[in-house]
């Protein structure tokens, strides 16, 4: 058999599979939860971390066919359900812990009574972690939560709960409206 018979099997059965392998599946994945609202996956980094093995969560855990999957709350995952059947703590990080892997921190910009406002995510959740506010004081899910008015916050619903001068600066200290406000 000539060489370039040789060359021209190898692209045929490792290039052509590659490619339509590279092609067909989709990196980023928004998942749907009731609880928290989207959560973005990356096929990438978890075939990277199985040995492109598929199977391993296809069909096992998770219908190829997004519509087909069931809905999945955080105390299930914990339970070994869902993401929970890798992010254990053992095999891969654990759903208890690490919230922003995978549900992010960005800031939440929204209108109040006392014009806009910004929560920092990524100031909070180094002096705190998650559930200090999940889901106690906040449902973690975007349009999940009544607006609170400052007077409401100043007798201690929402913000107010920890920003009462005690645990973190008072809502009622005209000092510090620009921390969270527009000025």
């Amino acid at each position: 058999m000539s060489q370039r018979w040789i060359v021209l099997a190898v692209v045929l059965l490792v290039g052509v599979p590659s490619t339509l392998y590279a092609r067909w599946i989709k990196d980023k994945v928004s998942l749907e939860t009731k609880e928290v609202g989207s959560v973005e996956f990356s096929h990438f980094n978890h075939l990277e971390a199985i040995g492109k093995n598929c199977p391993a969560c296809h069909n096992a855990i998770y219908h190829i066919v997004t519509k087909n999957n069931p809905d999945f709350t955080m105390k299930e995952m914990e339970q070994g359900k869902a993401c929970g059947a890798c992010h254990n703590g053992s095999r891969a990080f654990s759903v208890k812990e690490n919230c922003d892997t995978c549900h992010g921190n960005g800031d939440v910009a929204y209108e109040t009574d006392a014009g806009k406002a910004t929560f920092s995510h990524k100031i909070h959740t180094a002096a705190f972690s998650c559930d200090a506010c999940h889901p106690a004081t906040f449902k973690a899910k975007k349009g999940g939560n009544k607006k609170a008015s400052m007077e409401q916050m100043e007798k201690g619903a929402s913000c107010g709960a920890c920003h009462d001068g005690s645990t973190a600066f008072s809502v009622k200290d005209d000092n510090f409206c620009g921390k969270c406000h527009e000025m």
